[in-house]
């Protein structure tokens, strides 16, 4: 996970993370999986937290306000890998990727677009499923991949910020 220093330093700024899916599409909840797991358990003020199901273009207006340095979008995609695996970068890089395996390829390629307007950086975070048949709860890669991340996110949330500074 060579890209968790610069999840790091994006949570330093101001910072939206954003969870996508659908709660009876087993997998493709794990946006929302990983925010609903962060949401409660975060430093008040530190980063917002948005849980927006499948209809992000409903809340972009509301991420748009709230002038964000950063939003980093957790979400679904299928790309071929192994379940779990886990997608990181610019959303603006992710164009192919969005077209051919985003879930919610529609919505995102808005998102990004709105943002990119108002000089926000939008970042994926792309968790592999392996099950979006209608039901309920994750599969087992999927999980461990979540709650390994949701553990890395709240670590850097609720670290003292100065701690931070010394030990880099």
């Amino acid at each position: 996970m060579e890209f968790l220093p610069v999840i790091e330093g994006l949570l330093r700024e101001k910072t939206c993370i954003v969870g996508m899916g659908n709660y009876l599409r087993r997998d493709d909840a794990v946006g929302l999986y990983l925010v609903d797991g962060i949401s409660d358990r975060i430093a008040p003020g530190s980063v917002t937290v948005m849980n927006v199901e499948d209809v992000l273009e409903n809340y972009l207006f509301r991420i748009v306000d709230g002038e964000y340095d950063n939003v980093i979008i957790v979400d679904a995609v299928r790309s071929g890998n192994e379940a779990g695996s886990v997608l990181f970068g610019r959303l603006r890089d992710f164009d192919e990727v969005i077209n051919n395996f985003s879930t919610h390829k529609l919505a995102l390629l808005l998102t990004g677009k709105v943002l990119a307007e108002y000089d926000t950086k939008a970042w994926l975070v792309g968790i592999e499923v392996r099950d979006t048949d209608f039901g309920s709860g994750l599969t087992d890669e999927v999980r461990k991949s979540a709650d390994i991340l949701r553990d890395i996110l709240l670590n850097y949330i609720n670290c003292d910020r100065k701690e931070l500074v010394y030990e880099h």
